[in-house]
């Protein structure tokens, strides 16, 4: 049988075409960040790239990175018995699965897919490994890099130096992706924790590597300094920034006006989602939607928010990179178009599940009426723009968060928000406050 992390869920991603220009739009928002939240995030990617370079037959950096990621999970989930709620780990059905087999966590089988979620924290460090000057890359992916003196630091700050009386964790790992017998004691386990405090020396080089100069260096200490703003009482998000008109000093009017085009875009790509689900709730019940004849009242309601939204990013002088401004345009452009064109190209850019014959809208084969969109699938403020996300557990912005920062704003600010927490030693009092919400 399928393991949880592999059951598709009803909600499906919904790119519309736009996947490469979010992405660009997150990128002026915090550039070189990728989707690194937390130290230990970055400094156990490093650890699987430095041992899969000393160990080369054991597996690729992905396997041995991937592996080491959930046997760090394993030994946090064992830590807090097996209870949910870190955002800082993963794969908990899955591994507690292997657990009650009476299953050990080797390396062989932790290098399976099978034993581990799909989606590795580790992705969300392939941009920012090179670009914050972690590693030396050969090529954009995470096969080619290969961890530099800054990355070193990282790995020793937190998982410890090597020296006399002292376990060096990663000669520990060394053995265990070459299956020797390794006994994780419980200074290894509390070092190899991803839910465990880096420490001053791991906050001061991460503190270095944001700062790593190069094209968009200064935004992403502008955006740094802003986010600890916010944060800068004794609770959090005591000083709440919410309103787009109202321009932070520490970002400068290019950049703002970047991130307000970036968010004005996933609202509109939102209301075009729920252009979508209300076709769909309309094939439920009577199979087809003839364009030639007039819509029916939600169809028609969330055509006219999709176009309010679309000529409210327009007015905005498309604002943002040139490739990325260009599509946008292009997209809210569209929905200005009569009914039937608009409706036409929003359902070419679903492109999986419906269709147009003619002028009438019909479902794929590959689309169910128990797996059709709700619509209020659209409602949720910029979801899904940078990963597909699988359950809570894998640290997607929360409601809260988004709260107390302007609508819509790319999730990469939010992002930069927690590793500013992390910077500080909040981080975890922060994530058990946001369970408690």
């Amino acid at each position: 049988m399928l393991a949880p992390e592999n059951v598709k869920t009803s909600r499906r991603r919904l790119t519309l075409g736009l996947g490469k220009t979010v992405m660009l739009y997150n990128e002026a928002a915090v550039p070189r960040l990728g989707g690194l939240w937390f130290i230990r995030q970055a400094a156990l990617a490093l650890l699987g790239i430095s041992i899969a370079e000393e160990s080369p037959h054991a597996g690729s950096k992905i396997e041995v990175a991937n592996a080491i990621e959930a046997l760090a999970c394993w030994i946090g989930y064992q830590e807090r018995d097996w209870s949910r709620g870190d955002w800082r780990l993963r794969g908990s059905r899955k591994l507690k699965t292997l657990q009650d087999r009476g299953m050990d966590y080797t390396f062989r089988r932790l290098k399976s897919q099978a034993s581990y979620v799909t989606q590795p924290m580790r992705m969300g460090c392939v941009e920012a490994l090179p670009g914050l000057g972690l590693v030396d890359a050969s090529g954009s992916r995470f096969n080619s890099f290969s961890v530099n003196v800054r990355g070193q630091q990282l790995i020793d700050a937190v998982f410890g130096e090597r020296g006399q009386g002292r376990r060096y964790l990663p000669d520990y790992l060394r053995d265990w992706v070459l299956d020797k017998p390794v006994n994780f004691t419980a200074s290894l386990r509390q070092k190899l924790n991803p839910t465990a405090d880096a420490g001053d020396d791991a906050r001061r080089a991460m503190r270095e590597a944001l700062a790593f100069p190069g094209a968009g260096a200064e935004r992403r200490r502008n955006a740094l300094v802003w986010m600890r703003r916010i944060d800068e009482g004794d609770d959090f998000g005591t000083i709440p920034h919410t309103d787009w008109r109202n321009q932070p000093a520490e970002i400068d009017d290019n950049h703002w006006r970047d991130l307000r085009a970036g968010a004005a875009l996933l609202q509109t790509r939102d209301a075009a989602i729920g252009v979508l689900a209300n076709i769909e709730q309309e094939l439920v019940a009577h199979s087809r939607l003839d364009l030639t004849r007039a819509l029916p009242e939600g169809v028609s309601a969330s055509v006219e928010a999709w176009r309010k939204e679309a000529q409210r990013f327009l007015e905005l002088d498309g604002h943002g990179p040139n490739d990325a401004a260009a599509a946008a345009r292009e997209f809210c452009t569209e929905a200005l178009q009569s009914d039937v064109h608009a409706i036409t190209m929003l359902v070419n850019r679903e492109n999986h599940m419906l269709r147009v014959t003619g002028s009438v809208v019909v479902p794929t084969a590959a689309w169910r009426t128990d797996a059709a969109l709700r619509v209020d699938d659209a409602t949720h403020e910029g979801s899904d723009i940078e990963t597909d996300p699988e359950g809570r557990e894998d640290g997607a912005p929360m409601r809260a968060e988004r709260d107390v920062l302007p609508t819509s704003i790319s999730p990469r600010i939010i992002y930069l928000r927690r590793l500013s927490l992390d910077l500080d030693g909040r981080l975890a009092t922060f994530i058990e406050a946001q369970g408690q919400n």
